[in-house]
């Protein structure tokens, strides 16, 4: 199995986004290692790697954001696939 790279950017503060984690990665044993998170996913890891909170002005209105990496190893393109779904349904908000 290869290693599978991404970035993305997550309107989420530090605080909002470590608060979720846990729920997001469905229980996976993790270890919080300052910006840096390793989450046993089947036989293989990620390594979540947290930016600094930066923030997007529009107009007189902020938004936090933080740009978050992931790296996958040993884990089969289906199953990253699958967690992802799951993770990404957790950071989710409402709206309509």
């Amino acid at each position: 199995m290869t290693k599978i790279t991404f970035s993305r950017e997550m309107g989420f503060k530090e605080s909002e986004f470590l608060r979720i984690f846990p729920v997001a990665v469905n229980g996976a044993s993790h270890q919080i290692q300052g910006n840096r998170i390793v989450v046993q996913v089947d036989s293989g890891e990620l390594v979540v790697e947290v930016g600094e909170q930066q923030y997007r002005k529009i107009a007189s209105i902020s938004l936090p954001y933080l740009k978050v990496s992931f790296s996958f190893e040993g884990v089969s393109q289906s199953r990253v696939d699958e967690f992802l779904k799951y993770f990404d349904l957790r950071y989710q908000r409402g709206g309509g």
